[in-house]
């Protein structure tokens, strides 16, 4: 009687267990994504407003030219390759007047405008969709593949971000990896 109740008592727990929601590729993506917009907004948030036009080599952009650049990328990959659209905004415009007109309060709410436009991107996403093929500047690639190079793109000039910080003597934000 006691090992029948024990395997009916398995047998609920594991049913249980298998109701629970599992994680997918989205939610994953999801959670990442949100966890690089906190970070990401932390260091622009660390830079003093005065070394947004700092950059240390006269051949590198600007902090808040590589804010603006992340943003637009979000917003180009997000919009042109994985919804099939013209992005919302104008990115050259954004660009060109990156190094003249945009204060930090500007380029923060620019690039946290560019995650949120990204997350729902992401959102809408489904295991069919993600498998979509594209040609992207004659490289094959699916949509997946794109989600990551959103993610590579963004470590990648947060990363430079966070050397423009250090070179100005501002200790940089705790990681936030998740």
């Amino acid at each position: 009687m006691k090992n029948l109740l024990f395997a009916l008592l398995l047998t609920i727990v594991s049913a249980a267990v298998d109701a629970q929601p599992k994680a997918t590729f989205v939610s994953d993506a999801l959670s990442k994504w949100k966890g690089m917009k906190s970070y990401t907004l932390a260091v622009a948030q660390a830079m003093p407003e005065e070394k947004y036009l700092y950059k240390p080599t006269p051949d590198e952009m600007t902090f808040v030219h590589q804010l603006v650049h992340m943003a637009g990328n979000m917003y180009f990959l997000s919009a042109k390759l994985i919804r099939g659209i013209d992005p919302p905004v104008d990115i050259k415009a954004l660009l060109e007047k990156a190094d003249q007109n945009i204060t930090k309060k500007e380029a923060m709410e620019i690039i946290s405008r560019a995650f949120d436009y990204t997350e729902e991107t992401i959102a809408q996403m489904t295991e069919k969709k993600l498998e979509e093929e594209l040609d992207y500047w004659g490289g094959h690639s699916t949509k997946r593949k794109i989600v990551f190079l959103l993610n590579d793109h963004q470590t990648h000039h947060r990363g430079q971000l966070i050397v423009y910080l250090r070179l100005n003597g501002v200790k940089p934000p705790s990681y936030i990896g998740w």
